[in-house]
């Protein structure tokens, strides 16, 4: 694998289909269905909240922060994310692949951001979900006012998604800007929302998020707006 990548990126007349076969076998092959967000070795399932996202959820952020390894492609069609027992609030959106009947090439469809809340208790395991389209005229509706719910597997109770509040950041510009890179290994847990406290961690934590994906230009501009 590492010589057919090396041979690609190398040459000017390696064919593009290949290329881009080498890079998804190489994302496949650095993919794993779980990731550990707690600090420390290796717990029991039964002392740790698991939360199984599919992989046509995207995650901005969990609490305020953007964990590593939680958007890896091609891998078991899902992630479980092991954490803390405690409150998380996921800040995720809809995207999916489609693949028109009238012609060759692939549409993306992307939500806006909502927010699927967790209250992991030890051994609890939950799965983020919503109503799966069938069709591509299905998923474009879905994505126009996305909403879904994070489901407690063992009592089978819902808890529906809300508002987030944000945008997600554009398709080039998040690539270009870096507004998706990762910057955590772990997260922590929120504290009860019960407590007016608690309100004003979740909305810092919403701002550290925005800025984080706010452009140079957006930037200045907030900036310019907190000095007059």
């Amino acid at each position: 694998m590492k010589q057919i990548w090396h041979k690609a990126m190398h040459s000017t007349t390696f064919p593009l289909s290949v290329l881009l076969a080498a890079l998804l076998t190489l994302t496949a092959c650095a993919s794993s269905p779980v990731v550990q967000l707690y600090d420390g070795p290796e717990r029991a399932e039964s002392d740790i909240t698991r939360v199984r996202v599919p992989e046509t959820l995207e995650i901005l952020n969990i609490n305020g922060q953007r964990p590593a390894g939680v958007n890896t492609l091609f891998s078991s069609g899902y992630k479980d994310l092991h954490l803390a027992p405690g409150e998380y609030q996921i800040v995720a959106f809809y995207k999916e692949i489609w693949e028109p009947d009238t012609t060759s090439s692939h549409v993306v469809v992307r939500s806006e951001p909502v927010v699927f809340d967790i209250a992991g208790q030890p051994g609890s395991f939950f799965r983020l979900g919503y109503d799966t389209p069938s069709n591509l005229p299905d998923a474009r509706e879905l994505a126009r006012n996305f909403s879904g719910w994070s489901e407690h597997v063992a009592s089978s109770e819902r808890r529906p998604t809300r508002p987030s509040g944000m945008t997600r950041p554009g398709l080039i510009g998040g690539l270009t800007t870096g507004a998706t890179e990762p910057t955590a290994e772990t997260v922590a847990p929120a504290a009860s929302s019960s407590s007016s406290q608690a309100d004003d961690v979740e909305s810092l934590d919403m701002l550290k998020a925005w800025w984080s994906q706010a452009s140079a230009e957006e930037r200045r501009a907030f900036l310019r707006w907190v000095a007059e």
